[in-house]
């Protein structure tokens, strides 16, 4: 098995598995436990919140 850049715990690493739609379904298909067919479609929606304190890490 071939090993990781990045551990898929770390947010940034699952923010861009979840970018590739196959591993976005297998993920939903495994967590749901239901078939990948039966996904119809999934969107990927804007994860990125204001900074609302000096020490948030997000830009604004």
């Amino acid at each position: 098995m071939a090993e990781f850049l990045m551990k898929p715990k770390i947010d940034f690493a699952f923010k861009e598995i979840m970018m590739d739609e196959k591993a976005r379904i297998g993920f939903l298909s495994a967590v749901l436990k239901i078939k990948p067919e039966e996904i119809k479609e999934t969107q990927v929606l804007n994860t990125n919140l204001r900074k609302e304190h000096d020490d948030d890490k997000q830009e604004s």
